[in-house]
């Protein structure tokens, strides 16, 4: 890890899902918060300001295309690093994202956590 401790927000449904990838991210020493929705996390970033997303597409309230179009919308979170998660897969949701321009990084479920942790540092420290 590089710099000062970075805030990441996991935005996920699957409970199992966020409560792994929250203590696998804070073993590597970031801060990690959860939403469990699309809304809940529109408050969140608002409230929070992270430094980077990682973004399930399938979300109950606020679908995850859907909140990724309106923080780009937003000045003070357009350029917050998104990382899309998704076990959808195949060339829809590729062609999807492809055009959601705030798509920083895309991750097809199942992935190993270590994948994910390369994302994170590439975005958060150009490593």
């Amino acid at each position: 890890m590089g710099g000062s401790v970075s805030k990441i927000l996991i935005v996920e449904d699957e409970r199992d899902i966020v409560e792994t990838l929250k203590i696998a991210l804070e073993r590597d020493g970031w801060t990690v918060t959860a939403a469990f929705d699309g809304m809940e996390a529109l408050d969140k970033i608002n409230e929070e300001k992270p430094d980077l997303i990682v973004l399930d597409i399938m979300l109950p309230k606020l679908d995850g295309h859907s909140l990724n179009i309106q923080l780009k919308k937003n000045p003070e979170t357009a350029n917050i690093p998104v990382v899309v998660m998704t076990g959808r897969g195949g060339l829809k949701d590729l062609l999807q994202l492809k055009e959601n321009v705030n798509i920083s990084a895309y991750l097809e479920k199942p992935f190993p956590i270590r994948l994910l942790k390369e994302k994170i540092e590439n975005l958060l420290w150009g490593k």
